[in-house]
């Protein structure tokens, strides 16, 4: 199996690399490696305002993205490990590598437990088992990929603020989020480093890591793949039905519009609707992301 690393940041621009190895396939089977920079990843079918706390995010720098795979919303940083194993195929054995993470860190003398879910999780320094690492996955007639998050110097802090509701709807048709309590490697292993994690497995695998490099860029179907996934189609377009109580009565949103008008849901069309701290906390002002999203690191 080849191993791949990313050198970029950009949570879009990884995305796009992954979506390009999933749909070229030529490399397949593969492990790709990505460090992402402070964002709040949805899933596919989740809905921001119920999963983040979107002030905290605008406030702090933090970004929001939506991945292609389901299951529920995680936080980013420099101190979290991204892994996605990409292989031919409509089908995917997600416990082999979850089996395949657990044994590479058993040459370290650190002992992982794999949920029925096949998360890992690490006891803590009282015994309490603690999830260091979520995925999810996504299969295509053709290929399938299997990708996940490793904690291992993240701040938590900022993890817990990010991972609240900015309104509770009174329905919803997106898929929640199950909140485990979460603890990081270097709570337990302060010399680890990520770079350790990825010799780790690289030394499981018997291969080395190869860096990506800029000409990916420059590939059609990661530049169409980047802009779609920073697109307001798909980041807000895409969530599920949901109804809210309003001034007026409750109003229900579908794919990012009032479902009877078809209206954008937006500060300006739900003015008469909320009160001024209500739009604020809802609508907070994302250009920012949207302008530096564009860079490349």
């Amino acid at each position: 199996m080849k191993v791949f690393t990313s050198p970029f940041r950009n949570p879009f621009i990884n995305l796009a690399l992954e979506d390009y190895f999933l749909r070229e396939r030529s490399d397949l089977p593969l492990l790709f490696f990505y460090v992402n920079r402070p964002c709040v990843v949805l899933g596919r079918f989740q809905n921001p305002w119920l999963e983040s706390r979107l002030p905290y995010l605008t406030e702090n720098d933090i970004w929001l993205v939506r991945r292609q795979s389901g299951g529920g919303c995680v936080y980013h940083d420099e101190g979290n490990l991204n892994f996605s194993f990409i292989v031919p195929g409509p089908v995917i054995d997600r416990s082999t590598h979850a089996q395949l993470l657990s044994r590479a860190f058993e040459k370290s003398a650190v002992e992982l437990s794999i949920s029925p879910r096949n998360d890992l999780w690490l006891k803590d320094s009282q015994g309490e088992w603690k999830k260091i690492s979520g995925s999810a996955y996504k299969q295509t007639r053709d290929a399938s990929f299997h990708h996940g998050t490793f904690l291992v110097s993240s701040d938590l802090n900022v993890l817990e603020n990010c991972l609240q509701h900015t309104l509770v709807p009174k329905e919803s048709k997106s898929i929640a989020s199950v909140r485990s309590k979460v603890i990081s490697l270097q709570q337990r292993f302060p010399q680890m480093s990520i770079q350790d994690v990825i010799e780790l497995v690289c030394c499981e695998l018997g291969t080395a890591p190869v860096e990506l490099d800029g000409t990916y860029l420059s590939l059609t179907g990661v530049q169409e793949s980047f802009e779609r996934l920073r697109s307001w189609d798909w980041l807000w377009g895409e969530t599920p039905l949901f109804e809210i109580e309003s001034l007026r009565g409750p109003v229900k949103v579908h794919k990012g519009r009032f479902q009877e008008s078809r209206e954008v849901f937006s500060r300006s069309s739900a003015v008469e609707l909320f009160t001024k701290d209500n739009l604020e906390m809802m609508f907070p002002d994302f250009s920012e992301q949207r302008r530096s999203s564009s860079r490349i690191l």
